[in-house]
């Protein structure tokens, strides 16, 4: 069936019989907004990030449920980045009218299952025609932990640089769904011949990093709890430039170790499928969703790695620029240090 042939007051009356309201939303889908209960004390967090066809996703490379499940992951990632505590989401459609009923319910369905496992209650959103492109649009809201919340300006001379995970693994996931790699709704594997004598076995992976990210709530929390980073950004568009973003907030200049950068072992592999450059990928691929912060205490962030289930790496410091702020600089392997550009995603700049 499609929406045209549904109705869009019928829809309507299916959503709010799927999610019913919870302990901490008084009230849900069905009203004219949503009610949230927010602990005393602490600050409210909100967040919007969307994904349109075609600039972010197609629908033959990302499923309907995983394109549910990234755009909600998408949002809470800046909230993990905040060092703060997931709460609630609002989800926005912008879909044409011939859209099938059961792809957008995949889509929802998509949304709420990921928004359950980040602790957060879908509580409402906006269903809208449109005969331009499909659009979801996630609004996050959260808590800070006791009122205090990470931000990208506090860093200082001297604390040193750090990523949670591993990087890359997504821009290549994209670049293998490009070669016409596909994961379907059941998590199934199809590879196109053209691909068969690479390294299939971390295919899958990278896809998975590039349709289902994860946000790092749980440590940004912790960076927030221990008072351990003094700055903070997530990995949406590029490791280079979210780290210049940083460093102009907090007016520092940075500079980074190749060689300690964490690539993603799909990276390394498919690097040499294709001849590419796996550190170029890694700092300017974006999507991680990875957690870039800074921190003057050493041993208590290993010893915060030590306690938790993510990978965390030095990768580098900070220190006093002479020069624009903001400027980043990378060690090469060869031990030459040269400017490293901005290198990423920019809605608006194509050079």
């Amino acid at each position: 069936m499609k929406l045209s042939e549904l109705g869009e007051s019928a829809f309507l009356e299916q959503l709010q019989a799927r999610f019913p309201q919870s302990d901490r939303v008084p009230v849900g889908i069905g009203d004219d907004a949503a009610a949230v209960s927010v602990p005393a004390g602490e600050h409210i967090l909100l967040t919007v990030d969307a994904l349109v066809e075609g600039t972010h996703f197609t629908r033959k490379t990302v499923p309907p449920r995983f394109l549910g499940r990234k755009a909600v992951a998408a949002s809470a990632s800046d909230i993990a980045a905040m060092g703060g505590d997931s709460l609630s989401a609002l989800l926005s459609l912008i879909v044409k009218a011939d859209l099938e009923v059961e792809t957008l319910w995949q889509i929802i369905e998509g949304a709420a299952e990921r928004a359950a496992e980040l602790g957060m209650t879908l509580v409402g959103g906006n269903v809208s025609a449109s005969e331009g492109p499909l659009v979801v649009s996630v609004t996050v809201v959260g808590t800070t932990i006791k009122t205090r919340c990470l931000r990208r300006d506090g860093a200082r001379p001297g604390d040193g640089i750090y990523v949670s995970g591993r990087i890359g693994a997504s821009a290549c996931g994209l670049e293998l769904l490009r070669k016409g790699a596909v994961l379907s709704s059941a998590g199934g594997l199809v590879v196109p011949e053209s691909l068969r004598d690479g390294p299939i076995g971390l295919a899958e992976p990278c896809i998975r990093a590039h349709i289902d990210p994860r946000p790092r709530l749980a440590l940004g929390r912790q960076l927030n709890e221990r008072r351990l980073a003094t700055a903070c950004i997530d990995i949406s568009d590029g490791l280079s430039v979210d780290l210049t973003r940083l460093c102009r907030a907090s007016k520092v200049g940075a500079r980074i170790d190749e060689r300690a950068l964490p690539i993603d072992p799909g990276v390394l592999a498919w690097e040499r499928a294709w001849a590419h450059d796996a550190t170029a990928v890694a700092l300017s691929g974006g999507e991680d969703y990875e957690l870039l912060f800074a921190a003057r205490r050493e041993t208590e962030v290993e010893a915060l790695r030590d306690e938790s289930d993510v990978l965390v790496t030095k990768i580098g410091e900070l220190y006093e620029a002479d020069g624009p702020r903001g400027c980043i600089e990378l060690s090469r392997r060869d031990g030459t240090v040269h400017p490293l550009a901005a290198a990423g995603w920019d809605h608006f700049r194509r050079d």
